[in-house]
């Protein structure tokens, strides 16, 4: 049975010359792998992150594989030409339409064979000596017809120690092939370039397609290329051809020596080292990068979202600040009723109770006529004037506010969360987000849409006049606080019956009545004082109770809101944090690395100018 490989299972085989690791470097692969299960950790905190969790664990597993060189570009580009060149032997299947369709892995064995492992990869084995200590990765076209076949080579990426880019001479870095390299550098991967069937191409035309690339990828990506000029077909023609002038000219032609020295010489134990520590770093940046942007653009999201429920608490202070100011104003209205009813009570003792007036006390009922007439008056419906007055600014200001949170949260409702990047990363926050905002403005339009001030009124009516007679203010009809003025004023003319037996006594007339009026007064002035504490007690204690009711309703219709904004804050907060922190690690394990590794001197560009004139086509070519 064909034993199954995977890049995570690679270095176990047979023939494999693992990566021999000095303690320190060890130390640094650890520490990296540690870092590599942090990040991991933080993306459990999005749920749909599971496919980035796959990348970063692969990542982590393959810093104990072998060195990984991946072929990536178009199809046609002559990839599996380029690989059939380096092995030396026709392995991989050429042609004009995409002939890979899956991963291949390369790896050394004692012949040649192929077979499909258990992840649907094709496992190449080849004798070829620099396969001991380097897997080569052939991808599927990035342009090809059938799509998964570029996702798959875009998901294999990240696990790649050195990108090989080819690109064809006759049609220099496509569009496709730009968008491609750029997904590529995002990784943080090394990218060497290869520009294959230059042998198609007249040496000035050669020249411009260098210069051409050389430019490209220095304004699209920020970075120097090392570049390749090769002709993989007329390589392979050389290695399978005898020695003799023919293969040297084959050789020559193809250009291929400089590219297969950097695979096999230049790329050497150090900087296979240096790469195989940086890679996982790259990886582990962009990922975490890219989850860093989700958790500022939440936060950005959120302090906007922050913003209005400041501002609907805000509304709500002011509501009940005005609110309680504007109490004030029908309490001074209630004082300035009972004021002018005292005042007139003063009048009407001072006019009335004098012995010039005993004939007229003597008919008690005209008396009692003449104060309801001059001190009651419409005393009682100016009471329930204000009342009524009072439950309609009530319930007006309660629709007012209520209009108020409703248009805040429409206007939040219309600004969506759009981090750009991962889109499923963020659906659900955005869905969960959007529907309690949907569900908040729901509510508050539906209770402005059904708010019936008439109705709201009756029931504030009862609830005062029962509070009127919880309060022990009997006789109350209507809202009815007007009708106890009544009651209560006229209590002290029950006084007047002393008065009219005084004056039988004419003698004793002249020093009773002016005590008995005194009495009468004063008695007044506490009933109606009374009376007045009463009402205000009475209104205030009702007037509190609808006020709290209100914010109450908001609030709840709110909270929802209110606590997935506080708990997403926070729960963002802390993966910002966390994450700020494997930024400084990735830097500070990079600066380890360089210190560790330093960047050997970088391999010079093999224009054909430079390239060898005599090739060593025995020597350089493995077998």
């Amino acid at each position: 049975m064909a034993t199954t490989i995977t890049p995570e299972s690679s270095a176990t085989q047979t023939g494999i010359t693992l990566p021999e690791w000095t303690p320190a470097q060890r130390d640094l692969i650890a520490q990296e792998q540690e870092l590599l299960k942090r990040l991991e950790a933080v993306m459990e905190e999005f749920p749909v992150a599971a496919g980035d969790q796959a990348t970063v664990r692969g990542v982590a597993r393959a810093l104990d594989d072998l060195f990984s060189v991946v072929i990536v570009g178009e199809f046609n580009a002559g990839k599996s030409a380029f690989i059939n060149a380096l092995l030396g032997q026709k392995v991989m299947e050429e042609g004009v339409t995409p002939t890979t369709t899956r991963i291949n892995l390369l790896r050394a064995g004692d012949h040649v064979s192929q077979h499909l492992d258990a992840d649907g990869l094709i496992v190449v084995t080849h004798p070829a000596a620099f396969l001991r200590q380097v897997a080569v990765v052939d991808t599927p076209g990035t342009n090809a017809v059938i799509r998964e076949h570029e996702a798959v080579t875009q998901q294999f990426i990240p696990r790649a120690d050195l990108i090989l880019f080819v690109t064809s001479a006759d049609r220099p870095f496509s569009e496709s092939e730009r968008q491609f390299m750029t997904d590529i550098r995002a990784w943080g991967k090394k990218v060497v370039v290869v520009i294959n069937k230059v042998d198609l191409l007249s040496e000035p035309d050669l020249q411009t397609v260098l210069r051409f690339v050389n430019e490209q990828v220095r304004s699209l990506l920020g970075f120097t290329p090392e570049i390749f000029p090769v002709a993989a077909r007329l390589a392979l023609a050389a290695k399978q051809s005898p020695p003799g002038e023919v293969r040297d000219s084959l050789w020559e032609r193809s250009r291929f020596a400089a590219l297969e020295e950097y695979v096999v010489r230049t790329l050497d134990v150090s900087r296979r080292l240096r790469l195989k520590l940086l890679s996982p770093l790259g990886v582990a940046e962009r990922v975490m990068g890219r989850y860093k942007t989700v958790a500022d653009d939440r936060l950005a999201l959120l302090a906007g979202d922050r913003e209005t429920l400041s501002r609907i608490d805000a509304q709500l202070d002011v509501y009940r600040t005005d609110m309680e100011r504007d109490f004030d104003y029908y309490l001074s209205q209630v004082d300035n009723v009972i004021l002018q009813l005292q005042q007139r009570g003063d009048r009407f003792f001072a006019d009335t109770l004098r012995i010039g007036r005993i004939p007229d006390l003597l008919n008690s009922e005209r008396t009692r006529g003449a104060w309801e007439r001059e001190v009651i008056a419409d005393t009682a419906p100016q009471i329930d004037g204000i009342v009524h007055g009072m439950i309609d600014w009530l319930v007006e200001r309660d629709l007012r506010t209520w209009h108020a949170v409703t248009e805040l949260v429409k206007r939040r409702q219309q600004i969506q969360s759009d981090t750009g990047m991962i889109g499923e990363v963020s659906q659900q926050f955005a869905y969960d987000r959007q529907a309690l905002l949907n569900s908040v403005g729901a509510r508050a339009q539906e209770i402005v849409r059904r708010y019936n001030a008439a109705g709201e009124a009756e029931r504030l009516s009862r609830d005062v006049q029962t509070a009127v007679v919880q309060a022990g203010l009997v006789q109350v009809g209507a809202v009815g606080l007007g009708a106890i003025v009544v009651a209560a004023a006229t209590t002290a003319l029950a006084d007047f019956t002393g008065l009219l037996a005084a004056t039988v006594v004419a003698a004793l007339g002249i020093v009773i009545l002016p005590a008995r009026r005194r009495r009468a007064e004063a008695q007044f002035h506490e009933r109606t004082n009374e009376l007045r504490t009463q009402i205000v007690a009475t209104l205030r204690e009702q007037f509190d109770s609808e006020l709290d009711r209100s914010l109450e309703r908001i609030r709840e219709a709110v909270a929802p809101y209110t606590r997935f904004v506080r708990a997403e804050a926070g729960r963002m907060e802390q993966l910002g944090t966390d994450l700020n922190g494997i930024a400084g690690d990735i830097a500070r394990i990079r600066y380890a690395v360089d210190v560790l590794i330093p960047e050997p001197g970088t391999a010079p560009d093999f224009t054909p100018a430079s390239a060898p004139t005599t090739p060593p086509p025995g020597t350089a070519i493995p077998r």
